[in-house]
C-alpha cells in the first residue's frame, strides 16, 4: 500500500508542476503556453498554416496574414473550436479593433470570442531594418468544445522569414519560446510519463 501511496503523491506533485506549464483557457494563453498546449494531446495531423507570410520582408512593411488550424477534431458549433499562442522575435503584430486576438505576456493569442473559430486575421509589421530575420513560432490547438483536454489536438508551426537584405542562416532560432528543442522534448516526455502514472494509479 505504501508504494502506491508514494506513487500517488508523486503523481499529485507532477500534476501540480504540469499545471504551471499551461492551463487550458478559452480566454487566451500567456507565457505558460510558450512551450505548447501541454495539457492537450500533440498531434502532427493538426496542420497550422500562416497564410500571407512573405518570402522576404521589406522594412516597416505591413503584411496581412491569416492563421488557420486544420484538424480532424470535430467542430462544436456552440463551444470553443480552437486557440493559439504566437511568438515572433522581430517586428510586431498590429491589433486594430480586432476582438478575436489579443497581446499577452510578450506574445499574441486568441480572446474568448476568438476561441469560437479556427482562423484568425493578423497584421504583422516588419522591423525597421531588413537585414535581419524574423522567427515565428505558433502553437495552435483544435478543440472539440467539451471544456476538457480530451479529444483535442495541438501542433506547432515554425518559420524563419528573412529581410530583403539578410544573407545569414535561416535555421529556426532556439529559445524564442523560452526553451530549446531538447527542453521541449523533455517536457513532452515528462507529460507522457505523467499520463502513464495516472493510468497505473487508476487501475484496480
Amino acid at each position: 500500500m505504501a508504494p502506491r501511496r508514494c506513487l500517488a503523491a508523486g503523481v499529485l506533485l507532477l500534476t501540480v508542476m504540469a499545471s504551471n506549464w499551461v492551463l487550458a483557457s478559452p480566454n487566451g494563453l500567456g507565457s505558460e503556453a510558450d512551450q505548447g498546449c501541454l495539457c492537450h494531446t500533440p498531434d502532427s495531423s493538426t496542420i497550422i498554416e500562416v497564410q500571407g507570410l512573405p518570402e522576404a520582408f521589406e522594412s516597416n512593411q505591413n503584411y496581412s496574414m491569416t492563421l488557420v488550424v486544420n484538424s480532424s477534431v470535430p467542430v462544436s458549433e456552440n463551444g470553443s473550436q480552437g486557440g493559439f499562442r504566437l511568438l515572433v522575435d522581430e517586428g510586431t503584430l498590429l491589433l486594430e479593433n480586432d476582438s478575436s486576438v489579443q497581446e499577452l505576456d510578450g506574445g499574441w493569442t486568441h480572446t474568448y470570442e476568438g476561441s469560437f473559430t479556427r482562423s484568425w486575421d493578423l497584421v504583422w509589421q516588419a522591423p525597421a531594418e531588413n537585414d535581419t530575420a524574423a522567427n515565428f513560432v505558433v502553437y495552435a490547438n483544435a478543440v472539440n468544445g467539451n471544456n476538457a483536454p480530451s479529444g483535442d489536438a495541438w501542433h506547432v508551426f515554425e518559420s524563419v522569414v528573412p529581410g530583403a537584405a539578410y544573407d545569414g542562416d535561416l535555421a529556426p532560432k532556439e529559445g524564442i519560446d523560452g526553451v530549446s528543442q531538447t527542453d521541449r522534448l523533455i517536457l513532452l516526455v515528462g507529460l507522457m510519463a505523467l499520463v502513464g502514472l495516472l493510468w497505473s494509479v487508476g487501475r484496480p
